[in-house]
């Protein structure tokens, strides 16, 4: 029998399978977005935001992608000439540096092989040596590499030499203990098709007080007309909503998957994720695979695991696609050497392990001299480590 494409189970990094009730959520009937009602719907997801990230700041929302909110963090804190220091580790941690190429803003890169962690010892270095950057960007979890930099020692060291610190949480908020306020963020954006839970179309930004003074100090006006924060913050201080069109059905499904997050428990939560990253760091390693990430800074919401010699990106992710399997490969230098696995949003042990074990049949198939269950197994001991 074909393989039914509905049923397809969504193992790469982004969008994420998405909850019944979520999109149940999201086939009610449009309100108006200018409606009392719904207004009232939007402060009320926004405040469940602001109870995630543990924070009394607001948070704006875009109809866009998490790249979006990554453009409105460049284009409203950061000026022409300005000069920032990119720390790239990953595509994704790149992005920063081509949105702040984008912008006319000077960028000073420190750059790290994929699967390496930021150094903030360095990050401190490049700031004593040059007095010109005005703020850092980094990406909290790299989803490129399953990288889980340090970002409250990172938020240190930028805080105590007097710069600011934009963050991509995109795979880290929802999943994994992120704390803007605690951990002397001045920005921080996220998405709706990662840990959120929510089909992609969203993207959030939450902006500190130090953020909102470099914001209200710009000498220049601002490159841009729909991803102004200033209109996004007088607008919700006003009326409770955002400046232009909403994306009315994706806040009904975000309000209903926050719910169901503060029904898990927070503590609960990021927790299921990090035992879901052991389970399937666990696996692979017990195939005879070897990891990308640096064992010190494992992401707790995405793996990346390298190829063996002799297996074909496009083979491997094609073959196991006929089980009704979609995997990620990899992205800039690693593309075509590594493959890429989530444990985020609604995962459960049940999707690991039949993950894994169809990883196995592919492996073999392929021609990897492995013994079948030898991951499985392995994952399954974990797991057993695991129950309390």
């Amino acid at each position: 029998m074909p393989v039914d494409e509905e049923l397809t189970l969504l193992m790469i990094p982004g969008p994420v399978p998405v909850h019944p009730r979520v999109y149940r959520a999201m086939s009610r009937v449009l309100y108006g977005h200018r409606t009392k009602e719904y207004q009232s719907q939007y402060k009320n997801t926004v405040e469940l935001l602001k109870q995630l990230l543990h924070t009394k700041e607001d948070v704006y929302l875009f109809a866009g992608s998490g790249t979006a909110a990554m453009e409105a963090a460049i284009a409203n804190v950061l000026e022409p000439r300005d000069k920032v220091l990119n720390v790239v580790n990953g595509k994704f941690s790149e992005r920063w540096f081509e949105l702040s190429k984008a912008y006319g803003i000077e960028s000073a890169q420190l750059t790290y092989e994929y699967g390496q962690a930021a150094n903030p010892e360095a990050i401190a270095e490049s700031l004593e040596s040059d007095e010109d950057i005005k703020a850092v960007t980094i990406c909290h979890n790299e989803t490129s590499t399953a990288v889980l930099n340090p970002a409250e020692e990172i938020g240190r060291v930028v805080r105590k030499h007097g710069r600011l610190l934009i963050v991509d949480g995109i795979t880290s908020v929802g999943g994994d203990y992120v704390y803007p306020d605690k951990w002397n963020f001045d920005v921080l954006v996220t998405g709706s098709q990662k840990c959120l839970g929510v089909p992609p179309g969203l993207g959030a930004i939450w902006v500190g007080s130090r953020g909102w003074e470099k914001i209200q100090a710009r000498k220049k006006k601002l490159p841009s007309y729909y991803f102004d924060l200033v209109k996004s913050k007088k607008r919700f201080d006003s009326s409770g909503d955002s400046p232009f069109t909403s994306a009315v059905s994706l806040l009904y499904g975000l309000h209903e998957s926050l719910t169901m997050m503060f029904e898990e428990g927070y503590e609960q939560r990021v927790e299921r994720h990090r035992r879901l990253g052991r389970i399937t760091r666990a696996g692979y390693l017990g195939m005879g695979l070897e990891l990308l990430a640096d064992p010190n800074y494992y992401s707790n919401t995405v793996t990346a695991v390298k190829y063996p010699q002799g297996i074909k990106d496009s083979e491997f992710r094609n073959f196991i696609r006929r089980f009704g399997i979609l995997i990620a490969g990899g992205q800039g230098p690693v593309k075509g050497k590594i493959f890429r696995t989530n444990h985020m949003n609604i995962c459960t042990e049940r999707d690991v392990l039949t993950t894994m074990t169809l990883i196995e049949v592919t492996l073999k198939h392929l021609g990897f001299p492995l013994s079948l269950g030898a991951g499985v197994s392995a994952a399954q001991e974990q797991m057993l480590k695991e129950i309390d």
